[in-house]
């Protein structure tokens, strides 16, 4: 037999191959999603597909074992446990063994912390307190994954009640129950778009919804029947619904909420669906349902990997490489379902016998003790090299503490010496505008000079548009725009403008909420534009100061990532530590920018990259070995005041002062 054949009904009459091939769509599009395929920027709804498929699967065993009489919400739980736990445990010790080989002692340290709550099914919860799904410090994060384990597992402590409620009650509530219950969530949902968009994107209330389409679609896969030519349409209807989310949507899309949908509402039709005799095989087909079969551990086993990898290679992935790290989870998976979660997904927890207990105690041991000596050996910095003369040790600290904008708040202040009269200058710009606060402060009080700032991480400025975050046109970087332009046209003073440029090509929009997209070309067309318009509001008599973007470090993941590794791994990041010009950040871009500023008057394009680089290389260390940076992107302060020391020379003649003698030797 062929992959591409069919897979028929089994023995087991309320088995259904197409559902396991819909997992095996599901997992595919998360794999291409984090492998950092960008055609598939909406592969995160492969999530979404798993709950539809759990409402529909876990109402479907609770209603029927209500109407026999054999519900028991411990024996449903420990059936659940077993399902799901251990090829969980054993990725939990894979992830700790390797972290051990591969982490710096505060990566180590964030591991062990992420091992307990997935370990208690709560790391949700935590991932919501900390860095959102789509920040890049998640981008260290091996068990990010594990939040929709948390979901889960939260929807099996909950579900179980509604349904053997509203069946003790009448039966013939529970659809209605059902229903009410996914409106209010997803009501919920919507509405927290806009007010917590990362409690909405990570806790259980706002995606029981997608739970409970699953749960109607019982009773509709009972109720209607449906035949031939309205099978195949309503399949490919679901098909393509589960396609245009996941090549349409991306991390701008507000998520969950309403945008959710899209994908449940899909996943519901193809299972609806699925005996259509044509367009059912897409569903049914060998390769997909074997995939489908193994998607569990194919999903547990892919981010870990991924995770591990690029940080060990401290580099940007190239195709090749993000090929195989879509085939080999698929790979890994395979085993692991052979091994380990086939193996054990029925044992019999209530089971009391030596042998079945020795094998919980040891795999609850293999995943706590590691823990606990991690913790308390603070990460186990004894693994560090001794490569480098300064090291960060704890890296989360570290970023927050020597950035180049820590002790500056984001707003209005003033850098320089207070005691001047007047503001020569308003500096208006992102995160990536605040790191050269320290050493500008320093450089100006110097000199007797102050500037304004109007400073808001995370965002795009230009007359009419914004950043969309979640979903939402974010109101503050149009309020730091406003600001800015008025101070500069009412004081006559030049605006210094700074922003991660390179971030925001994808998530850019109108005020109004109305998201823009650009190729390459069109973005650095339209950055031109928007220094066009700036210039004309802040009056083209008044000077536009354009600061480029710094290189970099070379790696989102931070020095950390390799300064701390351990000493007996091939130091081969280190290589990478000194970067050519054109992998830096945005090089083609500040490029583009020198040039706009050429053809403009009144226009001057100041560029870090000719104080971080010579002979086309830059680095991201001093000759001391003092880091250059805090994280992957941003300067730190020694930093910021390295290249103040050769950019300020440039920013005083363009504010009309001189730069004494003394401070060019």
């Amino acid at each position: 037999m062929s992959a591409a054949s069919s897979v028929s009904e089994t023995s087991r009459s309320v088995y259904q191959p197409e559902v396991d091939g819909l997992r095996a769509f599901a997992v595919m599009a998360v794999l291409f999603f984090h492998a950092g395929f960008a055609a598939f920027g909406g592969g995160f709804v492969g999530v979404d597909v798993f709950f539809v498929i759990s409402g529909y699967l876990i109402t479907r065993i609770l209603m029927d074992s209500c109407q026999d009489g054999s519900f028991s919400f411990f024996r449903f739980m420990a059936r659940r446990v077993a399902r799901l736990y251990p090829a969980l445990l054993f990725t939990l010790v894979l992830c700790l063994a390797a972290g051990f080989l591969v982490f710096s002692p505060s990566d180590y340290l964030t591991l062990a912390d992420s091992t307990i709550f997935s370990f208690f099914s709560v790391s949700n919860i935590k991932f919501w307190l900390g860095a959102g799904y789509f920040d890049t410090s998640s981008a260290t994060n091996p068990l990010l994954h594990t939040w929709s384990l948390g979901v889960e597992q939260q929807f099996y402590l909950i579900w179980p009640f509604v349904i053997y409620g509203a069946c003790k009650l009448n039966v013939r509530l529970l659809p209605w129950a059902l229903a009410a219950t996914g409106l209010l969530s997803l009501l919920a949902s919507q509405w927290y778009t806009q007010v917590d968009p990362s409690a909405n994107y990570f806790l259980t209330p706002f995606r029981v919804f997608e739970f409970a389409i699953g749960g109607l679609l019982v009773f509709a896969v009972r109720r209607f029947v449906l035949h031939g030519f309205w099978l195949e349409l309503l399949m490919l209807a679901g098909m393509a619904l589960l396609c245009w989310a996941v090549f349409v949507f991306d991390s701008t899309t507000a998520f969950p909420g309403l945008n959710a949908l899209v994908p449940a509402v899909g996943a519901a039709l193809c299972i609806f669906a699925c005996r259509a005799r044509y367009a059912g095989w897409l569903l049914r087909n060998r390769l997909a349902v074997f995939i489908g079969l193994i998607s569990y551990s194919v999903y547990l086993i892919h981010w870990p990997l991924i995770v591990f990898y690029k940080y060990y290679v401290y580099r940007p992935l190239v195709l090749p490489e993000q090929l195989l790290l879509v085939g080999l989870p698929v790979l890994l998976g395979y085993f692991m379902y052979a091994g380990i979660e086939n193996r054990y997904r029925r044992m019999n927890l209530y089971s009391w016998y030596f042998k079945e207990i020795l094998q919980r105690v040891t795999m609850v041991a293999l995943v706590l003790l590691p823990v606990f000596f991690i913790l308390t050996l603070n990460g186990m910095p004894f693994r560090m090299n001794t490569h480098f003369s300064q090291h960060t040790f704890d890296f989360p600290r570290f970023h927050e503490e020597q950035f180049g904008g820590a002790g500056y708040d984001m707003g209005s202040q003033t850098l320089g010496d207070d005691s001047a009269i007047v503001h020569d200058a308003v500096f208006l710009g992102d995160s990536y505008a605040r790191q050269f606060a320290y050493g500008f402060d320093f450089f100006l009080n110097e000199e007797g000079i102050k500037i304004d700032t109007s400073f808001e991480d995370g965002c795009f400025f230009g007359p009419g548009y914004t950043r969309m975050l979640d979903g939402v046109a974010r109101q503050d970087c149009v309020e730091r725009l406003d600001y800015a332009l008025l101070t500069a046209f009412t004081r006559k003073i030049p605006l210094i403008y700074s922003i991660s440029y390179r971030n925001y090509q994808n998530t850019v929009s109108t005020q109004d909420g109305q998201r823009l997209g650009f190729s390459d070309s069109a973005y650095l067309d339209f950055l031109m534009h928007n220094f066009d318009e700036i210039h004309a509001r802040i009056g083209l008599d008044n000077q536009l100061i354009i600061m480029g973007t710094p290189p970099g470090a070379g790696s989102q993941a931070g020095l950390a990532s390799c300064v701390d590794r351990p000493a007996y791994l091939p130091l081969t990041c280190a290589k990478y530590l000194e970067l050519p010009e054109e992998k830096g950040n945005a090089y083609n871009i500040n490029q583009a920018l020198a040039n706009y500023a050429q053809s403009r008057y009144n226009v001057i394009f100041i560029n870090p990259y000719e104080a971080l680089c010579s002979d086309q290389r830059c680095q991201t260390l001093l000759p001391d070995g003092r880091f250059l940076y805090s994280d992957g992107t941003h300067l730190s302060q020694d930093g910021s005041m390295y290249v103040s020391s050769k950019v300020v020379p440039d920013l005083m003649d363009a504010l009309g002062y001189g730069w004494p003698v003394s401070h060019n030797e």
